[in-house]
């Protein structure tokens, strides 16, 4: 009888269907869930961290690993051992696989609007608070495509008044150091 099933065979069926609801259930919650119990020794508090594997990962490795099983153990009549082998090492190849396209399709994509430190050397600001001679004022600049300001501090010590255009020339911390232009 064709469809008389070994435990393993059940197992790898199970995992199956499990990964495929599994999948349908991230993909319709949003991939933005947290599990509704506590894994032991997983408080946060210890250096034990899953934030890399994520949801179509898993997804992936469950649900290659019990077709890898059924197909290794019913399509090429494979042993017990050779099928685990191939479903592990099938499973970890398909969720890698999974996980590099979301990775450069979804996340490498993702531009930053944090502005660099080397970016903002040279470009011209506009004093928007006065810079007192030993204290910081605030300057006022675009920098990706938006508006920013910053705390500045004058590079000579001498007191720039509002409305004056400077040049940034360096930084200290998060205070731009700048010079009239």
């Amino acid at each position: 009888m064709p469809f008389d099933l070994t435990p393993l065979e059940l197992f790898y069926l199970v995992l199956l269907g499990l990964g495929v609801l599994y999948a349908l259930f991230s993909l319709l919650s949003g991939m933005d869930f947290d599990l509704p119990f506590d894994l032991p020794g997983l408080d946060g508090g210890g250096d034990v961290s899953l934030g890399h594997i994520s949801p179509i990962s898993i997804a992936a490795f469950m649900t290659a690993f019990g077709a890898i099983g059924i197909i290794a153990t019913r399509g090429f009549d494979q042993p017990a051992m050779a099928s685990v082998i191939w479903a592990v090492v099938g499973g970890i190849l398909v969720a890698l696989g999974a996980h590099a396209i979301f990775y450069f399709m979804f996340v490498a994509p993702q531009a930053s609007s944090a502005v660099k430190q080397g970016d903002l050397i040279g470009i011209t600001a506009e004093v928007t608070a006065p810079i007192p001679a030993a204290s910081v004022g605030e300057v006022t600049y675009v920098a990706m495509g938006s508006r920013q300001t910053a705390q500045a501090r004058s590079t000579n010590g001498q007191p720039i008044p509002r409305g004056a255009a400077v040049i940034v020339e360096s930084m200290t911390g998060t205070v731009l150091n700048v010079r009239l232009k």
